[in-house]
């Protein structure tokens, strides 16, 4: 009798510590070859916007954002990013600088976060799963298991594994087809073949998402799933240093997170660290680059809307009278040159002309609007809507307070027709004064759609990000960062539209300028978004305040 209560005993306890067991960690990181952040939004990604979103299973919230950034100490190359987001370091620790030069880091030094992984829990299973050749050099270990083919066969197998009782721990699952796409027919988002890469990619992302949701161990399980990108791209290139190469989506899906949009500029080479601090491993001590994304991260404040008129400085429709042109107390709109007050048949109706002759400028100036104050010292906004001729003379500035006859002055200015780094053409470009410090911010440019309204959004947040936005005659709405900080906004002069902040600059704008408003506080990308689609159905700003 003793002998079986003691039995009994056992079995009860044992029962005990299943019923208490921490769920496993498990963890998969996903890299996006060439997926720029826009491309997310304007492609078809219905898998990875419902991670982000927090509806992938319940339990499961995201931690995402936008304008996460590629390594900054190195070129924007494949394989240095492809090295800093397996390790978590950047160029100057991998050395890898180039497509060929995997071999240069000390991986002794620096492995992959799998191989970390293998070393200090040998019980778990780590597997690499890549596309392009050359990632076979990239922290090799006979520790973890690796296998390369076709992007669309490496999804099937990897779902396929993920779903049965052979399913690694641990998983970073590098996908191709984007950058291929981009280097063949452009990564801007407009191309059709672009976007079909992006759409089949997050196909690939779902069918591993829907394999881990079926297993019959999953609600013991405890995951983590991150989709990230080594780089964006500009024409059929990425090889400079611009917004549009640098800025690329970050989604950070577990139950051990807060749902939000992380606040300032996160990278790709984050991922590593937090992937290790999921299975419980100290990284304090590794000399990681990269950050843990966790329950104490930053994320951007969320409260109730405001009403678009809040910060309201200025706005001009460009419409007869002129004195309705403006807002109550902000700045008076004062004609320059040759600048008309309105001509007929502009984007909403009326719409402001500015052309001139040889010597000859035409320009709008805000009178004290170099007086204005700005919430949390930078923060601002400015839409508007831009028709370019085709005939430019030189680096025109479209909007600015900035003395253009250097980009290190002081405040900001939106330039038409200029080339920046080794852009193939040239296109719409803005530029900031950095403060304190003898250098500019170039925030990349977008393409010019001459003699078509195009919309252009310039906001600086409260975090120090720089958002600079374009909403193309295809409908679509695009977006590159910047990390603004350290902006110096007050130039001394005044705002003005179609000239630099002198109203002399040597080159003068030569197009039409429609709906122009300027805001003392940050837009949300929503009310960015809102104005550009109301805009192209022919609604007024007017009617949105």
């Amino acid at each position: 009798m003793k002998k079986m209560m003691i039995v009994v005993a056992g079995v009860a306890a044992t029962l005990a510590f299943v019923a208490s067991a921490a769920p496993k960690p498990k963890a998969l990181v996903v890299m996006l070859d060439g997926c720029r952040a826009d491309a997310l939004e304007n492609a078809t990604a219905p898998n990875i916007r419902m991670l982000a979103e927090g509806r992938w299973q319940p339990g499961y919230r995201a931690a995402w954002t936008r304008t996460a950034c590629t390594i900054l100490d190195g070129p924007t190359h494949s394989a240095p990013n492809h090295a800093a987001i397996a390790t978590g370091v950047t160029a100057a620790k991998t050395n890898v600088r180039g497509n060929g030069e995997f071999r240069n880091c000390d991986y002794s030094k620096w492995p992959s976060w799998l191989v970390r992984l293998a070393e200090a829990q040998p019980d778990k299973k780590a597997l690499f799963v890549y596309s392009w050749k050359n990632d076979a050099l990239l922290s090799p270990s006979p520790k973890v298991e690796a296998v390369r083919g076709g992007d669309e066969p490496n999804g099937a197998m990897l779902a396929k594994r993920l779903a049965g009782p052979d399913a690694p721990d641990a998983t970073l699952f590098y996908i191709d087809m984007p950058d291929h796409a981009g280097h063949t027919t452009g990564y801007y988002p407009y191309t059709q073949n672009y976007l079909r890469a992006v759409r089949i990619s997050d196909k690939l992302v779902g069918g591993c998402l829907k394999a881990i949701a079926s297993r019959p161990s999953f609600k013991d399980e405890d995951w983590l799933v991150i989709v990230t990108a080594d780089h964006g791209g500009y024409a059929t290139r990425h090889f400079w240093t611009s917004g549009h190469t640098t800025t690329i989506p970050l989604v950070v899906s577990s139950m051990h997170i807060a749902q939000g949009e992380l606040s300032g500029i996160p990278f790709n080479y984050d991922s590593t660290p937090t992937a290790l601090a999921h299975f419980g491993i100290d990284v304090s001590g590794m000399g990681l680059d990269g950050r843990a994304v966790s329950k104490e991260s930053q994320f951007i404040a969320t409260g109730t809307p405001r009403p678009l008129k809040d910060g309201l400085a200025a706005h001009l429709a460009f419409e007869s009278p002129q004195a309705a042109n403006r807002v109550k107390g902000g700045p008076v709109a004062e004609m320059g040159g040759k600048a008309k007050s309105c001509e007929p048949g502009g984007f909403v109706r009326g719409h402001l002309k500015l052309k001139a002759a040889t010597n000859e400028t035409a320009f709008v100036r805000l009178a004290g609007s170099e007086n204005l104050k700005f919430e949390n010292g930078a923060d601002f906004s400015a839409t508007l809507w831009v028709r370019m001729a085709s005939a430019q003379n030189g680096d025109a500035p479209i909007f600015g307070n900035k003395n253009w006859s250097s980009g290190r002055n002081p405040g900001i200015a939106l330039i038409g027709a200029r080339r920046v780094e080794a852009s193939p053409v040239p296109g719409i470009s803005l530029n900031l004064g950095v403060s304190g410090e003898s250098k500019r911010i170039d925030s990349g440019i977008y393409d010019i759609d001459y003699g078509k309204w195009v919309f252009y959004a310039i906001v600086r947040r409260s975090d120090g990000v720089l958002m600079f936005y374009q909403g193309g005659a295809d409908g679509r709405l695009y977006w590159i960062a910047e990390d603004a900080k350290n902006i110096r906004l007050d130039s001394g002069l005044p705002f003005c539209i179609g000239q630099d902040g002198t109203g002399c600059y040597k080159h003068q704008f030569n197009g039409d300028i429609d709906d122009f408003a300027l805001w003392t506080r940050a837009l949300s990308h929503d009310d960015v978004r809102r104005i550009f689609e109301s805009g192209r159905q022919g609604i007024p700003l007017a009617e949105l305040l």
